[in-house]
């Protein structure tokens, strides 16, 4: 199974995303880097999964449910203090009430105890030359991660077709 981790400097920014029901990447200069991650965000499919992991407490948190087409033209500056690109629609499943610090995810994980990886950014790429890159994990890696971080906490919204 394909799991998205994106990654984000603070909680402060996964709660904006988590509210606003979106997440995206930031922006880059470099118009050659730009492109090739709008080409891996065209592979990311509705329903896809994925996870956010926070650098300032260094853990997983948040798995959700992809429900859009990451947006190649869109700019959001009213979510962030900064202005990022290439959103798409998210459904939370939990909210970053819930940590998974990154030492417990690589003992925990039956994929990545399994492989024995010794270094958390190899095992799930979080930089930002891997966005739009999926990890590689088996359906009891998405269980462990839901039953740590999922709460209930934010209600399903009904997704209507106008919203795809």
């Amino acid at each position: 199974m394909a799991i998205f981790v994106f990654s984000s400097k603070n909680l402060t920014n996964i709660w904006a995303g988590i509210g606003a029901g979106l997440w995206a990447v930031s922006k880059s200069e470099d118009q050659g880097f730009h492109k090739t991650r709008v080409t891996k965000a065209k592979n990311m499919k509705i329903g896809a999964l994925g996870i956010l992991y926070c650098a300032e407490t260094q853990g997983l948190t948040t798995p959700f449910v992809v429900y859009s087409k990451a947006d190649t033209q869109a700019v959001i500056g009213n979510i962030w203090p900064e202005e990022w690109v290439l959103p798409f629609k998210i459904h939370p499943l939990g909210t970053p009430n819930k940590q998974f610090p990154k030492d417990a995810v690589m003992e925990e994980l039956p994929t990545l105890r399994a492989l024995n990886h010794r270094n958390f950014g190899h095992a799930l790429p979080i930089q930002a030359t891997t966005v739009f890159s999926p990890s590689k994990l088996v359906d009891q890696d998405w269980e462990v991660l839901v039953s740590r971080l999922a709460d209930g906490a934010i209600a399903p919204k009904p997704i209507k077709l106008d919203d795809l």
